[in-house]
């Protein structure tokens, strides 16, 4: 019902990657050939075994990775941060085309039930997003792929026990210690209880330098969580 609803309100006569004119829906928001792209794409190298970076076919682990090990248990995007995956989530976000996140949610859903290191799941909590650019977009993008995730995955999303409790500015323009800088003890847990002893998937939209996913995971395993994993969208380079 709620994405036949999406549909009524956001009509699409384009493809939301090229352009290219049409008929789409929240079933299928892009068109063929960019799904065979987005499908070509997933494959283009190695993944680090841990955080899930495109790398080198010689290595198991990303630079980044074999530096210092990240404390969540296993880390998986969908596709890599490029071409038509780095257009799609930056039509969801920047351009506020809501009905993107189910099929997107839906294939990150697909990945976790094609990776058995992800369970099992107790619970899928999302980042949560900063004040500003909540009151700019009007949503959190990674809580409605979130909520798209749980429904396929039949475990639920619980959005209210990881809040951000210290702004800060965009991280787009910053260097990854900066970026770490920029993110400690910006998140904080509501109720420990909640969490005490629970497996976690951990929601987020992009996976770059890793930054927002590594303080929300200590967060969270500070606060009493037995594991946490990761899953996002796309996912950059570990050469």
């Amino acid at each position: 019902m709620q994405n036949f609803l999406l549909d009524i309100i956001f009509p699409q006569h384009c493809c939301c990657i090229c352009r290219e004119p049409g008929r789409f829906n929240t079933r299928r928001p892009w068109c063929q050939h960019c799904r065979e792209n987005m499908e070509k794409l997933r494959h283009i190298a190695p993944l680090c075994d841990k955080c899930g970076k495109y790398i080198d076919e010689y290595d198991s682990l990303c630079a980044d990775c074999r530096n210092e090990e990240p404390l969540f248990h296993i880390a998986r995007a969908v596709g890599p941060y490029d071409e038509s995956y780095r257009i799609a989530i930056k039509v969801l976000k920047f351009l506020g085309r809501r009905f993107l996140a189910v099929q997107m949610g839906q294939m990150m859903a697909e990945t976790v039930l094609d990776e058995p290191r992800f369970w099992p799941i107790d619970m899928v909590i999302p980042v949560p997003a900063s004040r500003g650019h909540f009151e700019q977009r009007g949503f959190n993008q990674t809580e409605l792929l979130a909520v798209q995730i749980s429904k396929k995955i039949k475990v639920k999303t619980v959005a209210d026990i990881l809040q951000r409790v210290k702004e800060t500015p965009a991280q787009r323009e910053l260097s990854k210690p900066e970026r770490e800088k920029n993110l400690l003890y910006a998140f904080a847990v509501t109720d420990p209880r909640r969490i005490r002893g629970k497996n976690i998937l951990l929601v987020d939209d992009v996976y770059t330098t890793g930054s927002t996913s590594k303080e929300c995971t200590k967060t969270l395993l500070e606060a009493g969580a037995a594991r946490v994993s990761v899953i996002t969208w796309a996912t950059g380079c570990g050469f």
